[in-house]
């Protein structure tokens, strides 16, 4: 039996196995099954459980299928890669490029491409790659297909990917026992051995209902009067006169032949194990069969024919065994589970849709989620249930809001169901019902520009960006080949509830010229700007074509590329980041000393005026006093000579009391004038002696070997060498390709710089 976990699935025909290697002992299939864990951030990782809800390998993958019979299991990442694991979680292949499908047989996967297959054994050895594959490795030969349409050929390649039998059939089977029937250009049919040759011809006037060779000795042959028999390639005679209307493929030793309109069971050595009685009659797995007769109940009876489980009243069928359990509906709306063995009957009220994923495990959905529940005492194993706490006492859990919109043409209800958080423990209960209240609003109203009578599917994501809760829908808008993704985000603000979004509150009128120059600007374009404390994420949404689902690209900018976009003063802005500094029209964002003059703005050190900060301009004597006042925190003064009306004459004044004009002469000092380089240095020397720091004690040669590299060092005069000295071996100054500049001034930026590091002491 064929088992492919697929997103897009191709084969030719029935596969038989040989095995290659030596299957890994591990649980077996249906002992663990996948499950889910949502993450703050909407994003799912999977990870395994056993039938007690044990978590056996933790949810760290971002897909995760079911066990195989030979105990493994394909996981993908993020990257889109898949790997087989075992029941411990070892990766067994390495990370291989994600194929379409994954296939097993017999102790083997195959990795489906478009245009070739990698085979791996179940414990991780790769037998080989091999371009238009088709089936399994068996007898040491796979079926390959080369060229497409009416040009396609099949034939056969060893495991070394050495063609063995040219790529001369229109169709080819595989190999069992030694045996495959191909089908030439003129659409004859022979049965060949593993070199090629023709082994025995087929019945005169008989044509193979498919290429395969099942139970390694027989085939279904069908006759020009559209009637089937079973022959045997074993000894080259009918295991079945042309007596059946239709035989269909074998599961495991029997297939369901049909006379007139009742079905039965044929061996293959063409015996009736179950004569042709039953009206309807289907193949539900694990050797098992669903019937029904004339009455208005179903059996399911077993490979021989002994009714194993039964009922009267049902609705919607049986469901195909899983793990050796199957279900039905009954007409009041519940379900029962029933086993293989005929020993399980277990009735179970309250759930809909289920889905056997272990021994004992169905995945249902009951009370508005998805939970795995024990399917014996009906007790829930797992529930994928969303909550999440943040700091400040804050607690999320997960709301659920549906629309029934009506009815598809295959009959399935469509609507809307979307999941949203929703937040309790905040100290203001005020800010706390304003962000509630925003976030139901937004997921309620579903995409912009979108009617409310097309289906929408979502949940969220959400994280914690400064003062800013960031929320985004995550889900599909629309069915088939009309779904869209829906990324949308907002912010709120958890100090004061207020809502923002990043085109309205944080970009400014030059968004469309800065991305235009950062983004790719081709369709679909980049767009759903998602805010964070570092930056913005854009989203390049593709919508769903053919079979192919819709996804997503993303691409993140900071706000150092974003800056000429970015409104750095709006409170937006400064609640993501936790910016508090004051900004200036003359400072943009790209200016080197932005964070500087934000920052000595914010804390009053440093001020602007009508003009803006003016941080080319040369720093005056009276700046310079009035925030080294301001850094040291010192109490209103008086200084001779200074005129008591001005804005600086207290500042002026306390530097004056505290000291820190020592080395000036106070009767020539003009506080209007530019002041040198070198008075600042005298003037910020003396502040570091003041606060008390290391190394403002120095000799003479010390003083020579802190500025004599300097290029102008000759040129600091005499009586501020010292002090400059104390301001390079403390980093307040660092001099330029042209030396410390005595003479020069200090512009306000550069000051602005400096007088934070003085302050941080």
């Amino acid at each position: 039996m064929l088992r492919k976990i697929s997103r897009i699935v191709v084969f030719f025909c029935a596969l038989a196995l040989v095995t290659v290697g030596t299957a890994l002992a591990a649980a077996p299939a249906g002992s663990l099954f996948a499950v889910p864990k949502t993450g703050i951030d909407g994003v799912e990782r999977w990870g395994y459980m056993d039938g007690t809800g044990k978590v056996v390998i933790e949810c760290m993958y971002a897909a995760a299928e079911p066990f195989d019979e030979s105990g493994v299991a394909a996981v993908y990442d993020d990257a889109g890669r898949a790997a087989l694991i075992d029941a411990q979680g070892k990766v067994l292949t390495g990370w291989q490029t994600a194929p379409q499908s994954i296939e097993y047989e017999n102790s083997i996967a195959a990795f489906r491409y478009t245009d070739r297959t990698i085979f791996f054994t179940s414990s991780g050895t790769r037998i080989g790659e091999y371009p238009g594959a088709i089936g399994f490795p068996v007898n040491e030969r796979v079926c390959v297909k080369t060229g497409e349409g009416r040009e396609a050929r099949y034939g056969y390649v060893d495991l070394s990917g050495t063609s063995v039998i040219a790529p001369v059939y229109l169709e080819a089977g595989q190999f069992s026992n030694g045996r495959a029937l191909v089908r030439d250009l003129q659409g004859n049919c022979h049965l060949i051995g593993t070199d090629g040759r023709e082994l025995a011809a087929l019945p005169a006037g008989a044509d193979p209902a498919t290429l395969t060779i099942y139970n390694d000795c027989v085939i279904i042959l069908y006759n020009r009067a559209d009637k089937y028999a079973l022959y045997s390639v074993e000894d080259m005679r009918f295991a079945t006169s042309y007596s059946y209307d239709e035989i269909l493929p074998f599961h495991e030793d029997r297939a369901m032949a049909r006379v007139g309109t009742d079905w039965g069971l044929l061996t293959v050595v063409g015996t009736e194990a179950v004569k042709p009685t039953y009206p309807y009659m289907s193949y539900m797995g694990d050797g098992l069969y669903a019937v029904r007769g004339v009455d208005a109940g179903a059996s399911v009876i077993d490979h021989n024919g002994k009714e194993i489980y039964r009922t009267d009243t049902y609705a919607g069928g049986f469901q195909t065994f899983r793990y050796g359990i199957s279900w039905h509906g009954t007409a009041d709306g519940d379900v029962v589970f029933f086993n293989a063995s005929g020993s399980l009957k277990k009735t179970v009220s309250g759930i809909e849709t289920p889905e056997i994923v272990a021994e004992t495990v169905a995945k249902v959905y009951k009370d508005g989620t998805t939970q795995y529940i024990n399917i014996y005492n009906g007790r829930t194993l797992y529930n994928n249930v969303r909550a999440y706490d943040l700091e400040g006492g804050i607690h999320v859990t997960t709301e659920t809001y549906e629309k029934y919109l009506g009815m598809q043409e295959d009959g399935t209800e469509y609507g809307w169901h979307i999941e949203y958080p929703r937040l309790s423990g905040m100290k203001n209960e005020a800010v706390q019902t304003r962000i509630n209240d925003s976030i139901r609003a937004f997921f309620t109203a579903g995409p912009s520009g979108q009617s409310g009578r097309i289906a929408l599917t979502a949940t969220y994501g959400m994280s914690v960006e400064g003062d800013v809760l960031v929320v985004w829908a995550s889900g599909v808008s629309d069915l088939g080949e009309a779904a869209t993704i829906w990324d949308t985000s907002i912010g709120l603000d958890l100090n004061t509830g207020a809502r923002y979004t990043a085109d309205k509150d944080l970009f400014n009128d030059k968004l469309l010229e800065v991305t235009s120059k950062l983004l790719p600007q081709s369709a679909p374009y980049y767009g759903s700007p998602r805010m964070d404390k570092d930056g913005v994420t854009f989203f390049r949404d593709y919508p769903a074509t053919g079979t192919a689902q819709p996804y997503t690209e993303s691409m993140h900018l900071t706000f150092d590329q974003l800056a000429e976009a970015i409104n750095f003063d709006g409170a937006c802005y400064r609640a993501l980041t936790g910016f508090t500094g004051t900004v200036y029209a003359d400072v943009p964002y790209s200016h080197w000393a932005f964070d500087y003059v934000a920052e000595v703005s914010s804390k009053g050190l440093m001020t602007g005026d009508e003009r803006g900060f003016r941080p080319e301009s040369p720093i005056l004597t009276s700046e310079v006093c009035a925030t080294v006042a301001r850094v040291l925190e010192l109490p209103d003064g008086t200084m001779p000579g200074v005129d008591a009306s001005k804005w600086y004459a207290g500042e002026l004044g306390a530097v004056y009391e505290a000291g820190l004009l020592d080395g000036f002469d106070v009767y020539w000092f003009d506080p209007d004038a530019v002041m040198t380089r070198a008075d600042a240095m005298q003037l910020l020397a003396n502040v570091l002696t003041y606060q008390g720091r290391a190394g403002t004690e120095m000799s003479a040669n010390e003083v020579m070997s802190n500025i004599s590299h300097f290029p102008d060092a000759e040129r600091v005069p005499a009586n501020r060498r010292r002090a400059a000295a104390i301001c390079v071996r403390a980093g307040l100054v660092q001099g330029d390709e042209n030396g410390l500049r005595p003479s020069d001034a200090f512009t306000r930026a550069e000051f602005a710089k400096i007088v934070l590091s003085i302050a941080e002491n």
